[in-house]
């Protein structure tokens, strides 16, 4: 006697790396009891990743060639509410069982919760907020706990990424809401199966010199991200440290003021790499370095540290 696989679907917003290797774990581990469906409402993420869905997946598209960035411009938000009708079709054409809402901030995710809460659909909410992230105020704060309290209220559960996820959520109403853990996380196995014969390469590829051992930092290149505390660390420790430099992984509308912020003393010591989309490359990056460093303000999840 066999029993039937449970027909899951993943709702995001856009695919990233870090979500695709997620949906992969649960293809490849569940997939005898899980016949997982990955609906996506937008093509492209907000950074530029260009890695493909892998069919293990079944990615669904319900934006080709839209973008996360473009959801509030214009008529973006009619659009999004719209695909919320389409994707709800959808679900109910394939008989779907349940459904892992990722995110709550879209009119095609509210229009989806509030239909699965009126069709009693079991539907889990995941999100990667934190309780040390939560610092709306005023009117913003009024709005956001109707707002949210409504969706953790009209989830069947929550799927928190951590502790801090969780404690998150329990602000909003979920304390009495089933809730469990599950983090984004990268492709371990991508970095640990970097040969030599690559990472050698990849640091000839970025001029990396053989005579330094690095500093490494990974992340967009923002304010939240305090990479200009990093470059004063370091130009403060440089003449002491003379057999250490500092790669910097990732772009951002503050990379010319950063590389402006280097000494000119320390300009060979510092690299730059520019955005990475290739997740190959970036994992040979990685081990490129030799210290990692995370100077953020404030993370919601962190994956860098996973890496």
């Amino acid at each position: 006697m066999t029993t039937a696989r449970i027909k899951l679907a993943i709702v995001a917003a856009a695919p990233s790396p870090y979500r695709v290797h997620q949906h992969l774990r649960i293809a490849r581990e569940l997939g005898d009891r899980v016949e997982l469906y990955s609906l996506f409402l937008h093509e492209h993420n907000w950074q530029p990743w260009a890695a493909p869905l892998p069919p293990e997946i079944r990615p669904v598209v319900f934006g080709m060639g839209e973008s996360a960035r473009d959801k509030n411009r214009g008529l973006g938000p009619l659009r999004q509410w719209t695909k919320g009708g389409e994707i709800i079709r959808w679900i109910r054409e394939h008989r779907v069982d349940a459904i892992i809402t990722a995110g709550y901030n879209d009119p095609g995710l509210m229009r989806l919760i509030s239909w699965c809460k009126r069709s009693g659909t079991p539907n889990y909410l995941f999100g990667d907020s934190n309780v040390h992230g939560d610092h709306a105020r005023g009117l913003r704060r009024w709005i956001k706990r109707r707002y949210v309290g409504w969706a953790v209220r009209s989830v069947t559960g929550l799927l928190p990424c951590g502790e801090y996820g969780r404690r998150y959520f329990e602000q909003y109403g979920g304390r009495n809401k089933p809730s469990f853990f599950m983090p984004h996380e990268p492709d371990y196995g991508r970095i640990f199966n970097v040969t030599a014969e690559e990472q050698a390469a990849t640091c000839e590829k970025f001029h990396l010199r053989t005579d330094l051992k690095y500093f490494l930092y990974s992340g967009r290149l923002v304010n939240v991200k305090r990479v200009d505390t990093l470059l004063d660390a370091f130009a403060r420790i440089a003449e002491r440290r003379p057999d250490w430099g500092l790669l910097i992984i990732g772009g951002g509308p503050l990379e010319v003021e950063l590389k402006a912020r280097v000494p000119a003393q320390l300009q060979d010591r510092v690299s730059w790499t520019g955005f990475i989309d290739d997740a190959d490359e970036l994992a040979r990056l990685y081990r490129c370095g030799d210290a990692f460093i995370l100077p953020s303000s404030y993370e919601p999840w962190a994956v860098v540290v996973c890496e």
